[in-house]
C-alpha cells in the first residue's frame, strides 16, 4: 500500500507543462454563475429531466452485458467443474495474483487428499523405481509360466514375447525421457550458475535484430515526430520568438545498442529486475557500413520578432551520442496487459555529446560547445533536472495497468470536488481589505478562485467552486488573499491545507460545516467556513463472476472536448488558433500556429456540466495578424447532444462556415462525456450557516512554559489563553500577570459541531493601552481525539451518530443526535423509553421531551435583527455565564439591522445560568466597558419558552429546532443610550444526557461576593495592665488582608456596630478565610490575641442566606475566646487577574454592570413585558398569567422586591488608594454622580498609598445614575490623569437587598492602581 501511494505521489509531482501559464477566465460551469443556491437549483432541474440513453450505447442497468477473465472477453462464464491452467492442478500460488475464477483454482477435495496421502506412504519402497521393479517382476513370472505349463508353452511364449517387446519399448522410452530431463536440469543449473558467476550477458543477437528493424522503422518514426512536434514546441515558445518550425529531422541509420544485460535473481516471484548498459553512437558501426551511414540531424527554423520586423534563423543540432547504465524493474500481473508496473532509473550519470550550431547552419555554423565552460554548464543543468526524477535511488515509475485502463492520464478528471466557501472574519490592522480565496493542489498553479469581497473584514461569499481531480492523493491549499492594486495575484493573508484523503474516508465523501484554520507563518489568522463534496465519475461495476454493470447515466457530468486539427483554412499566411465557447462563454483557446493552413492542435479541455441538455458548443477559428485586428476565418457550432450522436459517423470532422456561407475548411473536433451523479449537491444549500452541536469538549488548561514577549521594550507577559473555533473566541482563561511560566488550572467547555472542527489554543499577552498580542498558538484537531461510531436502532430506522472521546475529555451526546427518524414519519406511534446509552428519556404528559428536567446542555441563540431609534454602527456580543463574549456578530450600520446569526454555548446549570446579549458600538473594543444596551434572561426561563413553542410549532415532533421564523420574539434592550431599542431572538436547547460537574470548583456558585458583618467577640484574653484589651480584627483571604475593623477599647467582650464589608472570592472551594484578633497598642505594637478560620465550601455556607457563625480562637496562651460573624454568600461572575501567588479581583470587569445585574444571581430578573409576559407565555395558565400581571402592575418581581428603584440619599466615602505607579505623584480624587461633581478630595503629596477618608452626601432617584471616580496627579500649574473608573451606581448597591458597598475598585487603564470606596444608601421613607 505504501509503495502504491508513493507511486501515485510520484505522478502527482510530474507537472502538467501544457497548463503552465494558462489562466481560465469565467466560471467553471455552463450556467455562468458560482452562486451556491443557483447551482443547487440547476442540479435539481437537471435531475428532474429524463436522461438520454441514445448516446453511443443503450445503457441497461443491473444487467450483465460482458463476461471477462483478466480483461479478455469470453463468450460465457467458465463452468466451475472444469479444470484450466496449471493453477487448477498445483497448490503453488500464481505470482501475478489470483483471478478469482473457480475453474482456474485447484479443487480443495479432502477425500482425494486423504487417498493420495495413504498411497504415498504405502508405496514408499517402490515409489521411485516402480518401472524397474515391474519389469523384473513380469520377466520372472513369464519364465515361471513357460516352465510350469508345458503344452501351453508355445502359446504362452508368443504372448510373453509380445509382452516383453512392449516392456522393452516402454523401458527404452522412459530411459530416454529420463536422460533428456536430466540433461535439461543440468543445463538449466549451469546457466543459473553462470548468471551468478558471470552476471553480465552480451546480447549481440538482439542488437542485430534491432539494427534490421531500425532501418525499416526510423523513417516512420521521423515522419511522426515531424508531424506532431510543432504541437509541443509551441508550448515552450519564449515571448521573443515569433515561431519555431522543424524543417529537418532524422535519427540516422544507426540504432541504439545494448552493450550488456545484468539479471538479478533474488526478487519477488512477480518481479524481474534487469540492468542494461545502452548507448546511442552513430559512429560506432562496422567499417563496411560507414559509407552508407547517415548521422542524426535536427534543423529548426526560428523566427525572431513580429511581422516584417522579424527574421528567421536556422538552428542545427547534429552528431548526438549517448551512453548510460539503466536499471529496469518490471512487475507482472495476471490481468491484461500482464505488466503492472515498470520502474527505471540511471545507476550513474549518463554521458551525452552533441554539436549545436545556432547560427550559420550546416555550412558556416559555429559549434557553441567550443565556448569555454558552456558544454559543462549545459551538462550540469541536464543532470540537475533529471537527477531528482530518475537518478538512483530516485526512480521513474510508469503504471502500465493504469495506462491501458485510461487512468494514468493526469489531465483526465476522474471526479469533481465541490467546494462551497461561506465566510470568514479577518483580524487585520489594515483598513481596506478586498479578500478572495484561491485554490491550488500541491503548491502548483492556481485552479480556481472566488470573487472579491470589496472593503470587508467579514467577507461572505456563499460560492460553490468546482475542481476537476484525477485522484484524491493531493493536498488542497485554500489561500486567502486581498487585492492591493500592485500585484495581480494580490497580497497573501493566510493559507489552510486540507488532505483530500480525509474526504475519501467518508461514507458519502462529503464534509459539511468545516472550519479550516488559516495560518500565516505558523500563526493563526482566521477560520474559513467551507463545505466539501466529492463526486466520482460514474464507472462500470465489475462483478466477481466476470459480469459488468454499465455506468449509471446522468445529465450532469464532465465534458472533455478535444480539438485535434484543422485543414484547408486558406493560404499559408494565416496564423490560426481555435477558441471553444460553451453556452456563449469563452472556455479555452489553443496556441497560435504561425504560417500554416493545416494546424494540428491536439488540445483538450474539461469542464463540469450541470445539465447537458442545455449545452451549446461553438468553435471559432481566428487568424492572428501582427499589428492588426484578429480575423475570424471559420465557425462551427452544435448542441452537445447532436455532437455526441454524430461524431463517430463523421469521423470527428465538422465543416466550417462564416456568415452562413460554407467554407472549404473543416475542423476535427471530438467530445467525451463522463457522467457524474451529483444528487448530494442539493443538500449544500442549508449548509455553512449553523449546525446543531454533536457534543461538548471539556478542555483543561493547566500551564504554559517559557513564554517570550514579542515586545522589545517590555519583557513581561500578562498571559491568558483563548480558545477559538472558526474566527470566534469561544472561551478564555484569566490573565496571569508578569509571568513567563503561567499556571491557570482552569476547565472550559466548548460545544462542537463536527469531528472535523478545529479548535485553536492561542496564548495572548494582555496589553493595557493596545491590542493584545499573540505569543503563539496551536491547533487542536478534534478528528484526532474523537472517534465516530455508527449506532443503528432496530426499532427506530435510520443511522444515529454518536461521538466517543477518550478518557480525560468530558462528552455527552445531545438528544437531537440520539433520535433520528425517517422523513416520511409524521407521528411517533411508540416513544422510545431509553436513549442509545440505555438511560431513561424524560417526557412531559403530552409526550414531548421535557427539556426543563435536563439542567445541563447547550443553548442555541439566533439573533435575527435589532431595531434602534437612530442610525448606529453596532455589533452584538453573546455571553452565557461569562463576562467575556463567546460570540461576536458582524458589524452593521442602520436603524434596522438584520444580523441573522446563530451561536451556542454550554450551560452548566440551567437554574443559575444567564444568557446575555450586549449591543456595542463599532468603535468600542472588548476592553471598553461601554455599551449601547443589553438584554438578559435566565436559561431556565428560556428552556421553558422553547418547550412552549415546541408545542405550538412542532406538535408532532419530540423536539424542536430553531428554523421556524415565527418562533422568534421581540425583547426590549435595557439601559439604551440615546433612545430605545429592541432585539428579535429565538432559541433552542440541546440537553446533555447524564452529565455531572466534575468538582465543586466548576460550579457557578463557586465565585461571587462574600459579605462579612463583624458582630461581637467574647472571652478574649486581657493583656493590658488593667486586665482588659483593646481588640480589633483583621480579615485575610488566602493570606492577604482585605479588611481591618475598628478598635473597641478596654473590653474582653467587644461589640461592633455596622462593621461590614464585601469582598470578591474567585473560588470559594479553595479559598482560605481567616480572622486574626489583636490588642491595639500605639507604642509597643499590636499583640495577637488569637486567630481562627472557616471553610467557605457549599456545605458550610448556603448561597443567598445570611447566617451567623462563631469562630473559636486559637494560637494564644491560653487559647480562649471566640468571634461572632454574619456571612452571606452571593454567587456572581467575576473577571479577575492572577499573579503567581494570588487573585486580584475588583477589576473593572468584575464590577461591571453585567456582573452586578445580568450575572448577579442574588438579584431577581426584571420583567418588562406587558400582559403577554414571558411567564404567561410559558405556562399558558390564566391564573398564573393573572398573578404575573398583578406582580408587574405593582412593580414587584417573583421575590417580592420592588423593580423600580426608590428615592433616597447616597453617601460616598473615598477612603484610600494603593498601587499607584509613581512616588512623585500628588494624587487627589474627583467624584461625579449623574454628571455632577459632588466631591473633590484634598491633595496628598508624593505617595503611592494616599489616605483621604473624605465623604459626600447626595440625593438620588430613578435608574441609570452614572458614578465616575477620577484620580488625578495635582500640581500647581497643571493636573494629569492617573486613572478613572465609571459604572452605574445601582450596580454597586441594590436596595433593599444590598444597601452598602465597601470595596476596592481598579482604575482604568489597567495596572493604574486601586481606590477604596464605601457607599451607603438610605431610602427616603427611612429618613423620617
Amino acid at each position: 500500500m505504501e509503495e502504491k501511494r508513493e507511486l501515485e505521489d510520484t505522478f502527482q509531482r510530474v507537472p502538467n507543462f501544457r497548463a503552465l501559464g494558462r489562466h481560465q477566465e469565467g466560471f467553471t460551469t455552463e450556467i455562468g454563475t458560482s452562486d451556491a443556491d443557483k447551482i443547487v437549483k440547476a442540479i435539481e432541474v437537471a435531475e428532474s429531466k429524463p436522461v438520454h440513453t441514445d448516446i453511443n450505447i443503450q445503457v441497461k442497468q443491473n444487467e450483465p452485458v460482458i463476461h471477462t477473465i483478466a480483461g479478455y472477453r469470453i463468450h460465457a462464464p467458465l463452468p466451475d467443474t472444469s479444470r484450466i491452467g496449471w493453477t487448477s492442478f498445483s497448490t503453488a500460488k500464481n505470482p501475478g495474483g489470483s483471478l478469482n475464477v473457480k475453474a482456474l483454482e485447484k479443487e480443495k477435495d479432502n477425500e482425494r487428499i486423504h487417498h493420495q496421502y495413504i498411497l504415498k506412504h504405502l508405496l514408499i519402497p517402490v515409489d521411485c523405481h516402480w518401472e524397474d521393479y515391474g519389469v523384473i517382476f513380469v520377466v520372472g513370472i513369464g519364465f515361471w509360466i513357460l516352465a510350469r505349463w508345458g503344452y501351453l508353452s508355445l502359446i504362452a511364449g508368443f504372448l510373453f514375447l509380445g509382452l516383453k517387446l512392449l516392456l522393452v519399448s516402454y523401458y527404452s522410452i522412459s530411459q530416454y525421457r529420463f536422460i533428456r530431463n536430466a540433461r535439461d536440469d543440468i543445463n538449466r543449473g549451469l546457466s543459473q550458475a553462470k548468471l551468478r558467476s558471470d552476471s553480465i550477458e552480451y546480447v549481440e543477437w538482439m542488437n542485430s535484430l534491432i539494427h534490421t528493424f531500425w532501418l525499416v522503422f526510423e523513417p516512420l518514426l521521423s515522419a511522426y515526430v515531424k508531424e506532431n512536434i510543432d504541437t509541443y514546441l509551441i508550448d515552450y515558445l519564449p515571448g521573443i520568438l515569433d515561431s519555431v518550425k522543424l524543417t529537418t529531422f532524422t535519427l540516422g541509420t544507426t540504432p541504439f545498442c545494448i552493450k550488456s544485460i545484468e539479471t538479478f535473481e533474488k526478487t519477488n516471484p512477480d518481479t524481474v529486475i534487469l540492468e542494461w548498459t545502452v548507448s546511442f553512437d552513430p559512429k560506432d558501426q562496422p567499417k563496411r557500413q560507414i559509407k552508407k551511414r547517415t548521422s542524426p540531424k535536427i534543423a529548426l527554423n526560428i523566427r525572431l520578432g513580429k511581422g516584417f520586423v522579424g527574421t528567421a534563423l536556422p538552428v542545427l543540432l547534429e552528431d548526438m551520442s549517448f551512453s548510460g547504465r539503466m536499471r529496469v524493474k518490471v512487475q507482472f500481473t495476471s490481468s491484461m496487459p500482464h505488466i503492472r508496473l515498470v520502474e527505471a532509473c540511471f545507476m550513474d550519470k549518463p554521458q551525452f555529446h552533441y554539436v549545436l550550431k545556432p547560427i550559420g547552419g550546416e555550412t558556416f555554423g559555429f559549434d557553441v560547445n567550443n565556448i569555454p565552460g558552456l558544454e559543462g554548464f549545459v551538462r550540469d543543468q541536464v543532470h540537475a533536472i533529471l537527477g531528482p526524477m530518475m537518478y538512483y535511488p530516485s526512480v521513474f515509475s510508469f503504471n502500465v495497468e493504469k495506462f491501458f485502463a485510461g487512468e494514468l492520464d493526469l489531465t483526465q478528471a476522474n471526479g469533481v470536488l465541490a467546494i462551497t466557501v461561506h465566510s470568514c472574519n479577518i483580524e487585520s490592522s489594515s483598513e481596506n481589505l478586498n479578500p478572495f480565496v484561491r485554490f491550488y493542489l500541491d503548491e502548483a498553479q492556481e485552479l480556481e478562485k472566488t470573487s472579491v469581497c470589496e472593503n470587508s473584514r467579514a467577507p461572505i461569499w456563499n460560492e460553490t467552486r468546482f475542481i476537476l481531480l484525477n485522484n484524491l492523493d493531493s493536498i488542497l491549499a485554500l489561500e486567502l488573499r486581498t487585492e492591493n492594486g500592485i500585484k495581480k495575484a494580490g497580497k497573501k493573508l493566510a493559507v489552510a491545507h486540507f488532505d483530500l484523503r480525509d474526504i475519501q474516508e467518508q461514507e458519502n465523501m462529503e464534509l459539511d460545516n468545516m472550519e479550516l484554520a488559516m495560518l500565516r507563518h505558523g500563526r493563526y489568522i482566521t477560520s474559513l467556513k467551507t463545505d466539501m463534496r466529492y463526486f466520482p465519475v460514474s464507472k462500470p461495476i465489475y462483478n466477481p463472476d466476470g459480469s459488468v454493470i454499465e455506468a449509471e447515466p446522468s445529465n450532469s457530468g464532465i465534458l472533455r472536448v478535444t480539438i485535434h486539427e484543422c485543414k484547408n483554412l486558406g493560404h499559408t499566411q494565416v496564423n490560426p488558433s481555435a477558441i471553444i465557447k460553451i453556452n456563449g462563454i469563452d472556455r479555452f483557446e489553443t496556441p497560435t500556429f504561425k504560417g500554416t493552413a493545416n494546424p494540428k492542435y491536439a488540445r483538450s479541455y474539461e469542464s463540469l456540466i450541470l445539465d447537458k441538455t442545455e449545452v451549446h458548443v461553438q468553435v471559432r477559428i481566428v487568424s492572428h495578424i501582427n499589428f492588426a485586428e484578429d480575423k475570424v476565418i471559420g465557425v462551427w457550432s452544435a448542441y452537445l447532444h447532436d455532437i455526441v450522436n454524430e461524431q463517430e459517423k463523421r469521423e470527428f470532422w465538422w465543416p466550417l462556415s462564416l456568415d452562413d456561407e460554407k467554407l472549404p475548411g473543416s475542423v476535427r473536433f471530438s467530445v467525451q462525456w463522463k457522467s457524474v451523479i451529483m444528487r448530494g449537491l442539493a443538500k449544500m444549500k442549508s449548509s455553512g450557516i449553523y449546525t446543531p452541536p454533536v457534543g461538548v469538549v471539556r478542555i483543561s488548561l493547566w500551564e504554559a512554559r517559557n513564554l517570550v514577549s514579542r515586545s522589545v521594550a517590555n519583557n513581561r507577559q500578562d498571559a491568558y489563553v483563548r480558545v477559538k473555533s472558526a474566527s470566534q473566541v469561544r472561551t478564555r482563561t484569566n490573565v496571569v500577570l508578569n509571568c513567563e511560566n503561567p499556571e491557570w488550572g482552569e476547565h472550559h467547555y466548548v460545544p462542537i459541531h463536527s469531528i472535523y472542527e478545529d479548535l485553536v489554543l492561542e496564548v495572548m499577552d494582555s496589553m493595557s493601552n493596545a491590542k493584545d498580542k499573540s505569543l503563539g498558538s496551536t491547533i487542536l484537531s478534534l478528528k484526532d481525539i474523537i472517534t465516530q461510531n455508527i449506532y443503528e436502532d432496530p426499532n427506530n430506522p435510520g443511522l444515529n451518530t454518536v461521538l466517543s472521546l477518550p478518557k480525560g475529555i468530558c462528552y455527552a451526546p445531545d438528544t437531537n443526535e440520539d433520535m433520528t427518524f425517517e422523513e416520511d414519519i409524521t407521528t411517533v406511534s411508540e416513544l422510545p423509553l431509553v436513549d442509545v446509552y440505555g438511560l431513561p428519556i424524560k417526557y412531559t404528559p403530552d409526550d414531548k421531551i421535557d427539556l426543563s428536567l435536563y439542567k445541563t446542555g447547550v443553548v442555541t441563540v439566533r439573533i435575527h435583527e435589532v431595531k434602534l431609534s437612530s442610525v448606529c454602527e453596532v455589533y452584538c456580543h453573546v455571553m452565557v455565564d461569562s463576562l467575556l463574549p463567546q460570540y461576536q456578530t458582524k458589524v452593521l450600520k442602520g436603524k434596522v439591522l438584520a444580523f441573522n446569526e446563530t451561536t451556542d454555548a454550554f450551560v452548566k446549570d440551567a437554574g443559575f445560568s444567564r444568557v446575555v446579549i450586549e449591543l456595542k458600538e463599532a468603535k468600542d473594543s472588548d476592553k471598553d466597558d461601554e455599551r449601547m444596551g443589553y438584554w438578559y434572561n435566565s436559561s431556565e426561563r428560556i428552556v421553558r419558552v422553547i418547550q412552549r413553542k415546541a408545542r405550538q410549532y412542532h406538535p408532532n415532533e419530540l423536539i424542536e429546532d430553531i428554523s421556524h421564523e415565527d418562533e422568534s420574539e421581540w425583547f426590549p434592550l435595557l439601559d439604551m443610550k440615546g433612545g430605545s431599542g429592541q432585539i428579535r431572538l429565538s432559541f433552542a436547547y440541546t440537553p446533555l444526557i447524564d452529565y455531572k460537574i466534575n468538582s465543586e470548583e466548576e460550579s457557578l456558585e463557586n465565585q461571587g461576593y462574600l459579605t462579612v458583618t463583624l458582630l461581637s467577640a467574647k472571652d478574649l484574653r486581657g493583656v493590658d495592665k488593667s486586665g482588659t484589651s483593646d481588640p480589633f480584627v483583621r480579615f485575610t483571604i488566602n493570606g492577604e488582608m482585605v479588611y481591618k475593623s475598628a478598635v473597641i477599647k478596654k473590653t474582653l467582650t467587644p461589640v461592633w456596630n455596622n462593621e461590614k464589608f464585601e469582598v470578591p472570592i474567585a473560588s470559594r472551594s479553595i479559598t482560605s478565610f481567616r480572622i486574626e484578633v489583636f490588642d491595639w497598642n500605639q507604642l509597643s505594637g499590636d499583640v495577637p490575641l488569637g486567630s481562627g478560620g472557616l471553610s467557605l465550601r457549599n456545605e458550610m455556607i448556603e448561597s443567598f442566606v445570611a447566617q451567623d457563625y462563631t469562630i473559636p480562637l486559637g494560637g494564644g496562651d491560653p487559647e480562649t475566646g471566640s468571634v461572632n460573624l454574619r456571612l452571606k454568600w452571593e454567587p456572581r461572575l467575576l473577571a479577575r487577574q492572577r499573579t503567581s501567588s494570588t487573585f486580584l479581583s475588583g477589576s473593572k470587569r468584575a464590577s461591571s454592570k453585567l456582573g452586578m445585574t445580568a450575572f448577579n444571581w442574588g438579584q431577581p430578573l426584571e420583567r418588562k413585558e406587558s400582559g403577554d409576559s414571558l411567564i404567561s407565555k410559558i405556562t399558558g395558565d390564566s391564573a398564573v398569567a393573572s398573578e404575573s400581571n398583578d406582580r408587574m402592575s405593582t412593580g414587584m418581581s417573583d421575590a417580592g422586591v420592588p423593580v423600580n428603584y426608590r428615592k433616597g440619599i447616597v453617601r460616598i466615602t473615598i477612603i484610600e488608594a494603593r498601587g499607584l505607579q509613581d512616588i512623585n505623584m500628588n494624587p487627589m480624587v474627583l467624584v461625579n454622580l449623574g454628571g455632577k461633581q459632588i466631591l473633590k478630595t484634598k491633595k496628598t503629596k508624593k505617595t503611592t498609598t494616599p489616605q483621604w477618608n473624605e465623604n459626600c452626601v447626595e440625593s438620588v432617584s430613578g435608574r441609570g445614575i452614572l458614578l465616575e471616580i477620577k484620580v488625578k496627579d495635582s500640581h500647581k500649574f497643571f493636573n494629569s490623569d492617573i486613572g478613572n473608573w465609571t459604572d452605574d451606581l445601582w450596580n454597586l448597591i441594590n436596595p433593599p437587598l444590598v444597601d452598602t458597598a465597601d470595596r476596592w475598585i481598579s482604575l482604568y487603564p489597567e495596572n493604574s492602581g486601586e481606590v477604596h470606596v464605601h457607599i451607603a444608601f438610605l431610602p427616603l421613607e427611612s429618613r423620617v
